[in-house]
């Protein structure tokens, strides 16, 4: 009995001996304390704890809402994504086990969701992602994987597009302006470069088998390739890409909503163009990973991009710890049910999950 007890323990303190030497994790949480200071500098904090009291409730709800919506519309392209026909998804790529349902799906974008916001790991949630769709219906992990790349290039033209679209109304910052440039630049290119994969995909498959077949597991890495593409494959379709079109300008506009609903719930002014300017700082600021929670860099990033329009740094503080209360925050607590609900059906304890999670020394 007691060496069962000293097997069962000695797994766990090699995980919190891992947790505890990761440079990753304490740079992050560093960072973050560094972030926090940086936020509350110069802050009169009884007008920003006045605005914090006086917040209005009931629009701080509605802005949640739109988040959780948000969610399953991002979840809903997900599931196109994966099954670009109607009937059954791409056959050579299908494993038995049964076609993905949405709800189940949604289910799991909300925990790698919350994984890649919770961890300073990079895009540790998208490769959780992989992991439990594989494991819910014996989807090809290469090809969740294809789908998943297909997500950000739809995002990131959108980012390039409302990047291009605020150059209207806002005199960008030095510090915008300069990822601006680079943001369109890799979006023109990114797209290029998957029209070209998609128009050639045989050939492409074709040559990388030539190539990989002279190398260890290069069948296994020719096929896995393969596969991936077969994730873009519902790009190819012209009636397919345009509800995916629609879903991301959905999904985007749901987001601007949800800024705007927190500068009504302050009694602020409201701002389109504002609420358009605050997303596209944030998508930008934590889409590396950084503070554990993006704790401190996220009101940082919000008390700046309000500050481009004069708003004082108090009320800028104040609209970022509300917007990370309605977003950041209750995605990471649906995350975290979602994935004790993921676990619990694949039949893996959530410490059995962090082999996926692992970011390595």
């Amino acid at each position: 009995m007691r060496s069962e007890i000293g097997q069962t323990a000695a797994p766990s303190s090699a995980r919190w001996r891992a947790l505890l030497l990761n440079r990753r994790l304490w740079l992050g949480l560093f960072f973050s304390i560094g972030c926090l200071a940086l936020a509350m500098a110069d802050i009169d904090f009884g007008k920003m704890a006045g605005a914090l009291r006086s917040a209005n409730l009931a629009w701080l709800a509605a802005a949640a809402v739109t988040v959780v919506v948000t969610g399953w519309a991002k979840a809903w392209r997900w599931h196109l994504l994966l099954y670009p026909t109607p009937v059954a998804p791409v056959a050579p790529e299908r494993l038995p086990g049964g076609r993905i349902g949405l709800p189940r799906l949604s289910n799991i974008w909300f925990a790698g969701t919350g994984v890649n916001l919770a961890m300073p790991v990079p895009r540790a949630g998208d490769v959780l992602r992989v992991y439990l769709a594989g494991e819910a219906g014996g989807v090809s992990k290469s090809l969740v994987t294809g789908t998943i790349a297909a997500e950000k290039l739809l995002d990131i033209v959108m980012l390039a597009l409302c990047f291009v679209g605020l150059l209207l109304f806002v005199a960008m910052p030095q510090e915008l302006a300069q990822r601006q440039t680079s943001t369109v630049g890799v979006a023109v290119l990114l797209v290029l470069a998957v029209a070209g994969l998609l128009w050639q995909r045989e050939r492409v498959v074709a040559l990388a088998s030539r190539v990989l077949q002279r190398m260890p597991h290069g069948a296994r890495a020719a096929d896995s390739l393969d596969r991936g593409l077969h994730g873009l494959a519902a790009l190819r379709r012209p009636s397919r890409l345009l509800g995916l079109s629609a879903l991301t300008v959905g999904t985007w506009f749901l987001s601007v909503l949800t800024n705007y609903l927190i500068f009504l719930a302050l009694g602020m002014p409201p701002s389109w163009v504002q609420s358009l300017f605050v997303l596209v700082v944030l998508q930008i600021g934590v889409a590396v990973p950084s503070t554990p929670g993006k704790i401190g860099l996220f009101q940082v990033l919000c008390r700046w991009a309000l500050g481009v329009f004069g708003i004082s740094a108090a009320l800028g503080l104040a609209y970022g710890v509300l917007l990370y209360l309605a977003a950041p925050l209750l995605l990471m607590l649906l995350g975290a049910l979602a994935l004790a609900l993921e676990g619990w059906r694949i039949g893996r304890l959530p410490a059995d999950l962090d082999t996926v999670l692992s970011p390595g020394p």
